[in-house]
C-alpha cells in the first residue's frame, strides 16, 4: 500500500492540471478521486507505460525554450544543420594516439630491468658488484646497478623519442630534448613535478653506471652502459643525452620488439609490465611452469609456491582488466600456467634512422 501512494504521486498532479485545464467547475479532486482516474487511465500493470502520460500537454516552458533555440540556430546556420553538426563534431577531442615503444629482441626475452620491492628500490641497495641471472631464453650479467622496471619506463621512452631524433658525429650518438617531454610521455600533462624530474635524471645516472652482456646460445654480446653521459639545464629542461655508442649500434640492429607503451602506463604492477614484454617475444606461449615464467621476469623465486602463485594470479587478473589476457587463460593444479593472449606485438628487423617505424 505504500508504494501504490507512492507512485501514484506524479501521474495524480498531472490529472489535477488537466482537469483544470479541461473544466474549472469540475467537482473537487479527493484523493480518492484521483485515485480512481488513475484506474481508469493507467495499465493495470506495474510496468511504466510510455503512453502513460498524454503526448499533447507539452510544459510550456519547456516549448518556448526549444522553440528559442530552433530560432537562434536557423537565424545563425539557416536550414544547414548538418553545417552546425560539422562545426560541433570538428570541436570534438580527438582519440588518444596509440603510442608504440620497442626495445631489443633479446632483451625483451632475457632482460636487465627487475621488479623490486620499496626495499629494493633505496639507493643504497641498488649498487651491486655482478649479477648472473639464466632463464631459458639465454642469460645476462650485470654490474654496478640494478635497474628497475621503472627506469625500463624511462629506457623505452628514450627510445622511442630517439628513433626520429637522434644525431651522430664522430661515431658517436646523442638526443637532444627536454626533460619535460619525457617527464609527459611517461606520465602526462599532470606529471611535471620535482620528484618526477629527479627520477628520470636518477635513471640516467642509473643508465650510465650499468654494465651489462647478453649471452644467448649462439654468442656473448657486451653491451656496457646505455648512457655515456648528459647535459641538463634546469631553466630551458634541455637534455642532451650521448649515448654509449656499443649501445646505440646494438639497438639499431637488433630486431625490435614492439611495446604497447599507451597500455604499458596504465598497468599498476611491476608484473603485469614485465609480463607484457616478455609475451610479446612469444605468438602462440606454451603451457610453462611458473617458475619459468617468474624466472624470466626477474622475481626472485626463491619463495614459497602459494605466494608465487598469488603474486602470478594478482598479475593475470589486471592483464585480463585490460583486455591483454583473455579468459582462457589459467594456473593449474601442477604449477603450470598458459596464457591466451589478445594483444600480439611484432618483432620488426634491424633498424636505422629512415626505417624506424612510426
Amino acid at each position: 500500500m505504500e508504494n501504490s501512494h507512492t507512485n501514484s504521486c506524479p501521474e495524480s498532479s498531472t490529472i489535477w492540471i488537466s482537469a483544470r485545464k479541461k473544466n474549472k467547475s469540475s467537482e473537487t479532486l479527493t484523493y480518492g478521486n484521483l485515485k480512481r482516474r488513475k484506474e481508469n487511465i493507467m495499465p493495470t500493470t506495474n510496468k511504466p507505460s510510455i503512453q502513460s502520460e498524454p503526448t499533447n500537454h507539452v510544459d510550456p516552458a519547456l516549448k518556448s525554450a526549444l522553440s528559442k533555440l530552433e530560432s537562434t540556430l536557423k537565424a545563425r546556420w539557416g536550414e544547414d544543420i548538418k553545417t552546425f553538426e560539422k562545426e560541433v563534431l570538428s570541436k570534438a577531442p580527438a582519440p588518444k594516439q596509440l603510442i608504440m615503444g620497442f626495445i631489443p629482441h633479446q632483451m625483451a626475452k632475457t632482460s636487465i630491468f627487475f621488479p623490486m620491492s620499496d626495499k629494493e628500490l633505496k639507493e643504497e641497495n641498488r649498487k651491486i658488484n655482478k649479477i648472473e641471472h639464466k632463464t631459458h631464453w639465454g642469460k645476462i650479467v650485470i654490474e654496478g646497478i640494478k635497474l628497475s622496471i621503472a627506469e625500463e619506463d624511462v629506457f623505452l621512452a628514450l627510445m622511442i623519442i630517439a628513433k626520429e631524433n637522434y644525431v651522430t658525429f664522430e661515431d658517436k650518438f646523442v638526443l637532444e630534448t627536454t626533460l619535460n617531454k619525457i617527464i609527459h610521455m611517461l606520465y602526462g600533462r599532470e606529471g611535471y613535478s620535482k620528484a618526477n624530474k629527479e627520477f628520470v635524471l636518477n635513471a640516467l645516472r642509473h643508465f650510465q653506471l650499468v654494465r651489462f652482456e647478453l649471452d644467448t646460445s649462439e654468442k656473448i654480446r657486451s653491451i656496457g652502459n646505455i648512457v655515456s653521459s648528459f647535459e641538463y639545464k634546469e631553466g630551458s629542461s634541455s637534455l642532451k643525452i650521448h649515448f654509449n655508442s656499443e649501445f646505440f649500434a646494438y639497438f639499431l640492429q637488433s630486431l625490435l620488439t614492439h611495446i604497447n607503451y599507451t597500455l604499458r602506463r596504465k598497468l599498476k604492477k611491476d608484473g603485469s609490465k614485465a609480463l607484457v614484454r616478455f609475451l610479446s617475444t612469444h605468438n602462440k606461449p606454451d603451457r610453462m611452469h611458473i617458475l619459468t615464467v617468474l624466472n624470466a621476469l626477474n622475481y626472485n623465486t626463491n619463495q614459497p609456491m602459494f605466494r608465487l602463485r598469488s603474486r602470478l594470479k594478482a598479475i593475470i587478473t589486471e592483464l585480463k582488466k585490460h583486455g591483454v589476457l583473455g579468459g582462457k587463460t589459467k594456473l593449474f593444479k601442477d604449477d603450470t600456467v598458459y596464457f591466451e593472449t589478445l594483444q600480439h606485438t611484432k618483432t620488426l628487423p634491424n633498424q636505422s634512422k629512415e626505417t624506424l617505424p612510426v
